[in-house]
């Protein structure tokens, strides 16, 4: 039975996400990133090796960052300058900045795609305590 529900489970969630992706492709915003990957693709054939190693510099220069303030934080952290309560509450403001600018990019896009008869869809916040988290989904196949 578990198997059963795993794989209608996956097939829901699959359509969900076809039907989200064909809906998104439909907008105009849509249309741009379909032409930007297919622009991205086309160079990618004619210059395969140049963005290669372009794309290895990036991730490379990425490391490095990555590296530098992870060795800049662990020694304030042994320092005594930085507390992990100090660590996580700055996780935590940055994360919350980062969604209130997401939502407000939303608002936005819907805001200028909107007809004067269209109205714009709220943004509902869901509390923690109702988001359920399903772990054990498995497809076997």
């Amino acid at each position: 039975m578990a198997k059963k529900f795993g794989i209608f489970t996956s097939v829901i969630l699959g359509v969900a996400g076809g039907a989200a992706a064909a809906a998104f492709l439909a907008t105009e915003s849509g249309k741009k990133i379909k032409k930007q990957v297919t622009d991205f693709v086309k160079d990618y054939q004619e210059n395969h090796e140049e963005i290669n190693a372009d794309l290895v510099n990036k991730a490379q220069d990425l490391k490095d960052q990555a590296v530098d303030k992870f060795e800049d934080v662990k020694s304030q952290l042994e320092s005594g300058d930085l507390t992990i309560d100090d660590l996580l509450q700055t996780g935590k403001e940055k994360v919350q900045d980062l969604t209130g600018q997401i939502k407000d990019k939303f608002s936005e896009t819907k805001g200028s795609e909107a007809t004067q008869d269209e109205e714009v869809a709220p943004i509902i916040e869901v509390p923690e305590e109702d988001v359920v988290v399903q772990d054990d989904i498995e497809i076997n196949l």
